[in-house]
Parts: structure tokens; sequence; C-alpha cells
């Protein structure tokens, strides 16, 4: 499986300078699954409202495609012990539901360094493909 963050789920959606990239690097891992939190389904509206409100309503069309991983209590008690301290709430809660997926993950996909980071140091393959 491959999870997607939010902003990678944006980039699916609204042409940004790693689109392409990105479009080409899933498409070369045509038989790997998708996944992210259901926490993605707002996040990316929410980006997508602010930044590309034309582009908002394509995105039920993506999320079709992505497997939503519920916000149950075992991600919420994961996310406020994932290190450092510096992960946002939100970025915490997609590395808390990365973490969860365990041996089933192939990459995690972020453009966010901080996430990244901390993603690497909890043992993740990270991917940002550009």
């Amino acid at each position: 499986m491959i999870y997607l963050d939010s902003a990678a789920i944006v980039k699916l959606i609204h042409a940004e300078s790693e689109t392409q990239a990105l479009r080409d690097w899933l498409d070369e891992r045509a038989e790997t699954g998708w996944i992210s939190s259901a926490l993605a389904e707002v996040e990316s509206f929410r980006a997508l409202a602010r930044h590309a409100p034309q582009a908002a309503v394509r995105l039920h069309l993506v999320l079709d495609l992505i497997e939503l991983v519920d916000l149950d209590p075992g991600v919420r008690i994961l996310a406020q012990t994932v290190r450092p301290a510096t992960v946002r709430s939100l970025d915490a809660i997609h590395l808390a539901t990365a973490l969860s997926i365990g041996g089933r993950l192939t990459s995690f996909v972020t453009y966010d360094k901080r996430l990244a980071d901390a993603a690497r140091d909890a043992g993740l393959a990270v991917d940002a493909p550009a």
C-alpha cells in the first residue's frame, strides 16, 4: 500500500509543480493500492476550497480510489505519542495512521519536510516524487 497524505492527494487533483512526477510515479506502481487517513477527506477539501475551489468538485473521484482508514482509538492514542513533539496534530494523525497499517505499507508519500523526517525516523520509507 502507498500512503498518500493530504498534500499528495491535492496534487493529484490540482496541478502543482510535482503533480506530473507524482502521477508518473504512481502509474509505475499501478498494482499497489493507495491508502490514507479519513482525515484526508476533510483536509484535502479544505485545502482545495481555499486554493482551487473549481477543483474541489473532483476530490471524490480521487478519494474513491483510496482506502480511507478511520480515526479509531488506536490511531488517536498513537498520534499522541509520535515523535518528535514538533509534528503538527494533523500530521501526527497521518503518521499514526500509516504506522497502524504495518507491513502492508510500502511507501509514505508526503511533501512536508517535517512530516517526512518524522516518518523516516519512525522507520517508514518516504517518497516525494518531484
